[in-house]
């Protein structure tokens, strides 16, 4: 291998390695902010967050350890499933909750809404993927839901 390349090659990998030394830096310090989550690999580290902002922002509380199918519960009881998107085009899930609540990560670390509402609506709009042995649905199918629930909460008030 040409010397340039060789260099050019341990510099990608060099700047590679200080990324994710940062990255493992900043989930150390993450786990002593929030110790009640993982804060663990990159998809866990995107759900914790999914999880905290759904916990401080919508109020929910933390659902018990071990809870099958959701990740919170609201103040009246109801099972809250969260799902935390950054790219992805569509996202699964699996088992059952009331609420679906799908938030969306910015390159900048904000935030938005994608969707929040009925589990059950999702669940009849999403494909089952025997492969992988979840439901999958379109962000964008869930964006336009979400939107025609909001109308629908205006039309009603």
């Amino acid at each position: 291998m040409p010397n340039s390349v060789q260099s050019e090659s341990t510099s990608k990998i060099q700047a590679i390695q200080h990324l994710l030394a940062s990255i493992f830096s900043s989930q150390k310090a993450l786990k002593s902010l929030a110790p009640e989550f993982n804060w663990s690999g990159l998809g866990n580290l995107l759900g914790d967050f999914g999880e905290l902002i759904a916990l401080e922002a919508y109020a929910l509380q933390k659902a018990p350890i071990g809870s099958a199918g959701f990740d919170a519960l609201t103040a009246d009881g109801k099972t809250v499933q969260v799902k935390t998107n950054y790219a992805a085009k569509q996202i699964g899930f699996r088992g059952d909750a009331d609420l679906l609540l799908v938030l969306g990560i910015m390159d900048n670390g904000s935030w938005n809404e994608i969707y929040f509402g009925e589990f059950k609506q999702v669940k009849t709009l999403a494909r089952y993927s025997a492969r992988d042995n979840k439901y999958m649905i379109a962000i964008s199918k869930l964006k336009l839901l979400g939107q025609e629930s909001s109308m629908a909460i205006n039309l009603n008030s």
